[in-house]
């Protein structure tokens, strides 16, 4: 099994000397908060009255984010830590002016709404990189999620405990926070990042103990030291979520619906004090909402974002250095679209399966005392088959994908200021006769010691084995920016060269490579009121681009925006895109060194949202783009209102439209031609949400959408020298009329910490056909006349953390 290459290996070596010998630099901080340690029992009920709470440092003088950043929030609040040998405890006091005056609006897990809530960060390896998070609002709903230089992952779940009380002018968080639920260094004597943040909804105001200044580049490097946590220990990390679960599915190919059960584990084990195993024995990922479904007449592939928890969860250093996408382990089989050809006279195609079954898989990630993050994933997925069959009702069996190994590795290293470096390997290994891949590459970050400017980049070389169709199997991509990041004036500049044989996507994601693109731009951002306004900030980029092989212009784009926020918590944003040079599209046609030839354009538009705060609230938007040619424009606009019943039910539309007016694009090819057409394209969409919360532990969410998109052909062309498109008399129909609807209505019960019960119902209309209506609401009648397929399930997952277990039955 060829998992690492000879690159890979020397760039290791040298990483693993780099990180041995670097220690991540500490900044001076100026606030600190010393925690007490307890030798009494705490009573996780909302109501402090245990007397060592009166013995703990206190964390106060909050500064406020926004609206007014540097100022004083408007109420007070006052923060005290406490721990044992087996937790820590925060009591968090946050004053008011009534009871009337905090907003209890009731949410699910992980989402915070328009309530008020309580936030601790804990940098526990004080890497000024990555953080852990636990939010309570004040209705009581947790949200947890960890952050690392790639943003936040809220995916990420943990076992903690929390309680609100709401008094006459306060309200009270109370927090309990496993060390189980954490990962910290082997020391006597603990030294975290730590800061608290308040939000104050009826003013929309956002404060935090540890200033976070707008000016400042960075979060979590911008967070207090918390000193007094001595002599813990991180306590075996073992916790096994079990779950069993049932599904009734009827599709277009059955009459009734099939019944199947399911069972299976997931197990996360603590290496050590860093370094954390999650496996997945036989998964289940029935439950994952819908994918956003869309007509798709471009070249290139469509994303679909991750929606599989395990593949969601603490998978934040697999993503760095961009070669990774998740959804190709367990995607659509390699050879699936193989199957037509291969058909024998008389055949036909019975099934055919758009997903491949994992067996299992597993990860092992953490980050260790001197910066070091290590994280291996890998998973395997079984054989996959179409089946055909003859007139004579004979059946085989067709092999799309074999038993494919996915294998990620990546060593990060956190260095001085908020700088990094990594190295990523991603190798596919197929058994039998199927190609192979591998690819290797880098990702850095350097920032200055006050963190105003960052020179970043990336890199990276793809290999193919075994690939008779594509011998040139060796390609490579670099990407580097230096960039002025803090402040109110900022800039970058930065180039991306891409060879024309580089392809990530056996576990990977790239929509095209061959480019070569220079880029820069230049902003500012004024951070404190003034005039009518609370804040702007305005841009300017441009772009331009060639193909590295051959080495030829494609296009030159030139953008501005402006962006405002006004002191009502009104919002607008215009911008406006300019294309001065006729465009050379050489991905368009499907056939190698040819392109055609778009015309200069130019496009606008604005956005405007209400205060969020109000019972009905909502955005909306409108674009226009118009070429140098008559009658050739697209228009598109949209509009998403939302209604609060009440602190638990919650109304929210999206409805979005656009038109596009001889929007000219590929239709077929042959030997000797290809065929371009002048296509009018309507696209509608439409989604209602109800979400309705029970109470802080239990919620429904109800969620339909309604896509239709129809490319209606007026004219048709064949592709000439230099990009030139002449008429011809073409008597093919390649009109569209693209329809999907989908139901996803989903019961939760968090009946117990990390664990929950939940009820799916899945439905989902697909019709795709040549004939256009010529009415939206008559279109989506005859939607209904396709098949439908249904699917209702019941999971029930429980999570048994073996800290808690033994912590009960010691007290």
């Amino acid at each position: 099994m060829r998992i690492y290459t000879g690159v890979f290996m020397i760039l290791s070596c040298i990483f693993l000397g780099i990180c041995f010998s670097v220690k991540a630099g500490e900044e001076n901080i100026p606030k600190k908060l010393q925690a007490f340690r307890t030798e009494s029992s705490v009573k996780i009920d909302g109501v402090l009255d245990e007397e060592d709470w009166l013995m703990a440092d206190v964390a106060t003088d909050f500064v406020q984010r926004s609206p007014n950043p540097g100022k004083r929030p408007t109420q007070p609040t006052e923060v005290r830590i406490m721990y044992d040998d087996f937790a820590v405890y925060i009591a968090a006091i946050m004053y008011e002016v009534s009871r009337d005056s905090v907003m209890t609006f009731l949410t699910a897990r992980d989402v915070t709404g328009l309530a008020d809530y309580f936030s601790v960060y804990f940098d526990t390896y004080n890497d000024n990189l990555n953080a852990f998070e636990f939010s309570v609002t004040a209705a009581g709903v947790q949200r947890d999620q960890r952050y690392s230089p790639l943003g936040s992952d809220v995916n990420w779940n943990a076992g903690w405990f929390s309680k609100v009380s709401i008094h006459d002018n306060y309200w009270i968080v109370e927090m309990e926070i496993p060390f189980a639920a954490l990962r910290f260094p082997k020391s006597a004597e603990q030294v975290w990042g730590v800061n608290f943040k308040r939000i104050h909804r009826r003013k929309n105001e956002s404060s935090y103990w540890s200033e976070i200044d707008p000016n400042i580049n960075g979060f979590i490097n911008q967070f207090g030291v918390l000193t007094g946590i001595s002599d813990v220990k991180s306590p075996l990390r073992l916790s096994v979520s079990p779950y069993v679960s049932y599904y009734a599915d009827q599709n277009k190919n059955s009459d009734g619906f099939n019944h199947i059960f399911k069972g299976g584990l997931d197990v996360k084990y603590g290496i050590n004090d860093a370094y954390t195993l999650d496996m997945m024995l036989i998964p289940d990922f029935g439950q994952v909402r819908s994918d956003n479904q869309v007509l798709n007449l471009s070249p290139f592939e469509v994303f679909f974002a991750e929606q599989r928890q395990f593949f969601t969860e603490g998978t934040e250093l697999f993503d760095k250095g961009g070669l990774f996408y998740s959804r190709r382990i367990g995607g659509t089989p390699i050879h699936r679209g193989r199957v037509s050809s291969q058909l024998n006279e008389g055949e036909r195609i019975v099934s055919n399966p758009r997903e491949s079954s994992i067996i299992n898989a597993s990860k092992i990630s953490g980050r260790g005392r001197k910066g070091l993050g290590i994280g291996i994933l890998n998973a395997v997925t079984a054989e996959t088959y179409a089946m055909v069959e003859n007139e004579d009702g004979e059946r085989r069996r067709i092999m799309t994908a074999p038993l494919t190994n996915y294998n990620v590795t990546v060593l990060d290293q956190s260095l001085k200021y908020n700088s990094f470096f990594t190295v990523i390997n991603t190798n596919v290994t197929r058994s039998g006769n199927f190609r192979d891949a591998n690819v290797t590459g880098t990702a850095f970050r350097f920032m200055n010691k006050k963190n105003t400017f960052a020179f970043t980049g990336r890199g990276a070389v793809s290999q193919k084995y075994g690939d008779p169709e594509n011998p040139r199997d060796v390609g490579f991509h670099s990407n580097i920016n230096f960039a002025k990041t803090g402040g109110n004036l900022r800039y970058s500049v930065g180039h991306s060269l891409e060879s024309d044989n580089y392809d990530i996507n056996d576990l990977g994601f790239l929509r095209a490579p061959n480019e070569n693109n220079l880029s820069g731009s230049v902003s500012y951002y004024q951070f404190d009121p003034f005039a009518c306004f609370l804040s702007m900030s305005g841009s300017f980029s441009a772009s331009y681009n060639r193909l590295y092989n051959p080495n030829v212009y494609t296009s030159l784009g030139l953008r501005g925006s402006l962006y405002s926020t006004f002191k009502n918590f009104i919002w607008t944003s215009l911008w406006y895109h300019l294309a001065p040079l006729p465009q050379h599209d050489y991905f368009e046609p499907r056939v190698w060194g040819q392109f055609v030839e778009y015309p200069k354009y130019y496009g606008t538009g604005f956005s405007l949202g209400t205060d969020g705060r109000r019972r009905l609230a909502g955005s909306t938007y409108l674009s226009y783009y118009q070429t140098d040619e008559e009658n050739r424009y697209s228009l598109s606009l949209g509009f998403a209102p939302r209604f609060r019943v009440n602190d638990k039910l919650t109304f929210s539309t999206n409805h979005s439209g656009s038109i596009s007016i001889t929007n000219i694009g590929y239709v077929d090819h042959s030997d000797q031609s290809i065929f371009f057409g002048a296509r009018d394209i309507n696209t509608v969409t439409n989604i209602v949400n109800t979400q309705f919360t029970f109470n802080n532990t239990m919620d429904l969410n109800f969620r339909m959408r309604h896509y239709w998109s129809a490319a209606e052909y007026t004219d048709y062309f064949i592709l000439a020298e230099q990009g030139m498109l002449h008429h011809i008399d073409y008597q093919k129909n390649h009109d569209k009329n693209f329809n999907v609807f989908n139901i996803d209505m989903v019961y939760t019960w968090v009946f117990s910490p990390a664990s929950e019960l939940s009820i799916v119902w899945k439905s989902q209309v697909l019709n795709d056909d040549p004939t256009i209506p010529l009415r939206y609401f008559r279109n989506f009648a005859d939607t209904f006349d396709a098949p439908m397929d249904n699917s209702i399930s019941l999971r029930i997952l429980y999570f048994l953390d073996y800290a808690m277990i033994a912590r009960s039955r010691r007290g």
